[in-house]
């Protein structure tokens, strides 16, 4: 019968090895799992909401902002209650009026343009963005109208 003969040497070089090895791959995992984590945050920092979500979270929420991105004359000839008139050609000019802590409900008339402004503010810090889907044309509630 033959027994097998490791040299202090061979064992000493392949444990150094082995650990150098598992360090590396904790290491790689623990900076790949941090650009994963930050681009997964940057990607969902806004949520779709469809009119009825939509409708419970400002019922439950009393300090949501609601800003309608639409023109001034689709605003004054209706518009959620609430809401304040914000235009989306001026919302990256004025975004540093905003509250980051704030929650904010985004729409306008379809929802194309709210998908592209949340995504703005969600790349600029704001973590509480909801976008309402189909827009003002697919809100079945009440309405507050300027004229």
């Amino acid at each position: 019968m033959r027994i097998l003969v490791i040299k202090k040497r061979t064992l000493y070089i392949s444990v150094i090895l082995i650990a150098a090895l598992i360090i590396g791959l904790l290491v790689y995992m623990g900076f790949s799992r941090d650009s994963a984590v930050s681009s997964l945050q940057l990607k969902y920092t806004y949520r779709q909401l469809l009119p009825e979500e939509a409708m419970a979270l400002i019922d439950n929420n009393p300090d949501l902002v609601i800003l309608d991105l639409r023109s001034q004359k689709e605003y004054d000839q209706g518009h959620i209650s609430n809401a304040v008139y914000l235009p989306y050609k001026d919302l990256k000019a004025k975004m540093d009026e905003l509250d980051q802590g704030n929650a904010y409900l985004v729409y306008d008339t379809d929802g194309k343009d709210s998908l592209k402004a949340s995504k703005l503010l969600a790349e600029s810090g704001y973590s509480r963005i909801y976008t309402l889907v189909g827009g003002y044309k697919k809100w079945p509630y009440e309405i507050k109208k300027i004229y």
